[in-house]
This record gives structure tokens, sequence and C-alpha cells, in this order.
């Protein structure tokens, strides 16, 4: 939608734009069911650490994340691949999660998945020995890999009766 301004001898006519951008306020809010939504683009790349080793840049991308009233969509672009994920809140302040999937290629003999979406827009993903993590910015975590918990283990620890490790 183009915004035009009315222009005299004398300048724009505020009046005009006023008018104007309340009517593009509208459209919006119309598109939106009543509200207004904002959106972001934010580099983002995707790292993999193999058994605790240093972390290695696997692909790199844009993820752009979609602000609602009630609802934040995330729409990553990932080295030619996309996946989207939202946060949907309801009314009374539960929070649905729609995920993407994992983004780690599926492999029959990894082991235990496990997969952490934060509402940031990071994820943290658990395949065996594998872990990914897709952070906001050009740069993998600092924190080392090893430290990293990862829920599939806890889980099925936790489900065998065995003690986690301190």
């Amino acid at each position: 939608m183009a915004l035009h301004t009315r222009v005299d001898e004398d300048g724009p006519r505020p009046g005009f734009i006023a008018v104007a951008a309340a009517a593009s306020i509208a459209t919006l809010s119309a598109a939106y069911g009543g509200e207004a939504s904002t959106s972001r683009q934010h580099p983002a790349v995707a790292c993999t650490s193999e058994g605790g080793s240093p972390w290695i840049v696997k692909a790199r991308g844009t993820l752009t994340r979609t602000k609602s009233k009630n609802e934040i969509i995330y729409d990553l672009d990932l080295g030619g691949h996309s996946y989207t994920w939202r946060f949907i809140t309801k009314p009374e302040g539960s929070t649905t999660i729609v995920g993407p999937g994992f983004l780690t290629e599926s492999q029959s003999d990894v082991g235990p998945r496990g997969q952490r979406l934060y509402v940031t827009g990071e994820i943290h993903e658990y395949a065996g020995p594998t872990i990914l993590s897709l952070a906001i910015g050009s740069r993998c975590p600092t924190s080392d890999p090893k430290r990293w918990s990862n829920p599939t283990v806890q889980r099925d620890a936790h489900k065998s009766g065995a003690r986690p490790s301190p």
C-alpha cells in the first residue's frame, strides 16, 4: 500500500497526511483482526557439537519474528531450508507452541531426540550425542557444549530409575 501526500504550493497538507496515516493503520488492523503486528529480521546461525566437541557452524540464515497481540511467529530461512513455528497465547493465558519439527537431519540410529523452543526464537536440539543450537546473531554459543543438559538423557534416566550424575 502506498502512502501519498497531497502537495500544494505551500507544501504538504498535514490534515491529509494524518487521514492517510489513519487509513493505513485501519487497513493493517483489519488485516490482522484488529491488532497491530510487527516484524523484525535477525541474522541466525545453526551450530552443532558432536559428543561435547567444540561448536561448528553448519548454516547461516535469517530469522523473522512477527509479533501480534496473541501470537509470535518465527520464520527461519536457513541454508535453503525454511521452517516456521509459533507461540499462541489464548485469552485465559495458556500458551500453545506449534513447533517446526527437528532442524537436524533424521537418522534412525541416533537415539533419543529432544527439542527446546525458546520465546526468543532460539532452539536447542538433542539427537543422541549431537547438539544443535539455533542462535540469533552470527556466532555459535560461547558456552561449553559439555555443560548443556540433554533433556532426553535426563528423561530416560528418570524413567529407568537411575539418578543423573552430578
